[in-house]
């Protein structure tokens, strides 16, 4: 786990949500057609597109990355699971981070936390 990673935990749901929206959206037209056999009728048609299978392998890659994200941030302590978890919704916008935390401490005090997190880590 990097911390570069966690810091795009919030871009990689983003993409994930994006590249579901993508799926869902199928693309559809109404063509018209005639009957193979005797008597040639008009009649209209619908046709379906198929999902980006390149989406499917995409999404499977983020949310494995999304997993190992989270169960990181799960076995790491209470006070830097709950900055961790913060950077993860509002990422790296320490400001943001400090009040969500509600913190005395100064916004660089948070930045150089998150960093220890890391360093002793690994």
């Amino acid at each position: 786990m990097t911390k570069e990673l966690l810091e795009q935990y919030p871009d990689i749901c983003a993409e994930i949500e994006e590249l579901k929206a993508k799926d869902s959206a199928a693309v559809s037209d109404v063509v018209q057609a005639s009957a193979d056999e005797f008597p040639f009728n008009l009649h209209s048609v619908t046709v379906r597109g198929m999902p980006n299978p390149k989406h499917a392998e995409r999404i499977r890659e983020l949310e494995v990355q999304k997993a190992e994200i989270e169960a990181f941030v799960g076995r790491l302590a209470y006070r830097p699971q709950k900055l961790a978890r913060c950077v993860m919704k509002h990422g790296t916008r320490w400001n943001v981070v400090r009040r969500a935390l509600n913190d005395s401490k100064s916004a660089d005090a948070l930045r150089m936390e998150f960093s220890r997190i890391f360093s002793k880590n690994f």
